[in-house]
């Protein structure tokens, strides 16, 4: 599968956080994650594309992207793009909704409020401020740290596409973080009630390719194909292939079957039988669900479930 229809990044722990400067304009491929991400943007002249809505970012706005959406930013000129992100395990929230906290609100609210950004009047004067000081200077201390030869810590090559590197902290540094980061996400829900937040609406949405994607995901289980799409949509259907990839940078194909692995892949997470989830994830076969599965992910699906099950 080329690199336009990947998944990207990899979680193999509760949270990563990183502080990362382009420093020069780059174009960034759509993709997706099967973890949740929070950016907070920091400068830039940067546009943030999300499952057919663009948002215009200013300093100090917090994106927030669910897993499996698709996603990109888009810069504008040489301005460097400075952001911290944070990905964020969806075994974290659940860990901590069981204790009766709900960290993941800020995710659920933008989805009732229909946008995927939050924006802070007077961010620098907030309580989250020295929180997100804190993140990314952890943050840039550990990027530092694992581009030293001689470092205590071992170094070990990530499974992105991408060569990585991944600093092995103390486990009380990563107390350290977690803790802060804990503060953070706690911090940032109690702010969704005050008046100093606001949602700012999409401005490039498409109302076509929302219309698409809104039919897409409402019949993902069902039999699915472009004339079904493109009759449903009052389109032509050689127009709708051509503005879906330009829009999204996926074939209508490629989308709808990122969308079912996803699906399919958060249900044996969650303890569905492979079986199970082959048919609620709409594949037509077990043998078109497992080749896709095994190109996508590099294991079976029966793996990641004895992988899930600690077997």
């Amino acid at each position: 599968m080329s690199a336009l229809y990947q998944k990207t990044g990899y979680l193999n722990s509760d949270f990563r956080i990183f502080y990362l400067t382009s420093a020069k304009p780059r174009d960034f491929q759509s993709h997706y994650h099967d973890f949740h991400k929070l950016l907070l943007f920091v400068s830039g002249s940067v546009s943030y594309y999300i499952e057919g809505e663009t948002y215009q970012l200013q300093p100090y706005d917090i994106v927030l992207v669910p897993a499996g959406e698709v996603h990109r930013p888009v810069i504008h000129d040489e301005t460097p793009y400075r952001r911290l992100i944070i990905y964020l395990s969806p075994a974290l929230f659940e860990q901590y909704q069981a204790l009766g906290a709900n960290l993941g609100r800020c995710f659920s609210l933008c989805s009732t409020r229909r946008s995927h950004v939050l924006r802070i009047s007077r961010f620098q004067e907030s309580r989250l401020y020295p929180q997100y000081r804190e993140l990314a200077d952890a943050a840039l201390e550990e990027a530092s740290a694992s581009r030293k030869p001689e470092s205590s810590g071992k170094l070990s090559e990530t499974k992105n596409a991408n060569t990585q590197f991944a600093f092995s902290v103390s486990a009380e540094s990563q107390l350290y973080r977690q803790s802060v980061l804990l503060q953070f996400l706690i911090l940032l829900n109690r702010t969704l009630d005050g008046d100093d937040i606001s949602f700012p609406v999409a401005s490039g949405a498409n109302p076509q390719v929302l219309s698409i994607l809104a039919f897409i995901n409402e019949h993902l289980t069902d039999e699915l194909n472009v004339d079904q799409i493109a009759e449903a949509c009052f389109l032509n259907r050689s127009y709708l292939m051509h503005l879906f990839r330009r829009e999204t940078g996926y074939t209508i194909g490629a989308y709808i079957t990122e969308k079912r692995l996803f699906a399919a892949r958060t249900l044996i997470q969650s303890g569905a039988s492979v079986t199970d989830a082959c048919m609620r994830s709409g594949f037509a076969s077990y043998a078109a669900f497992y080749r896709a599965y095994r190109k996508k992910f590099g294991e079976s699906p029966k793996d990641s479930r004895a992988g899930r099950l600690g077997i």
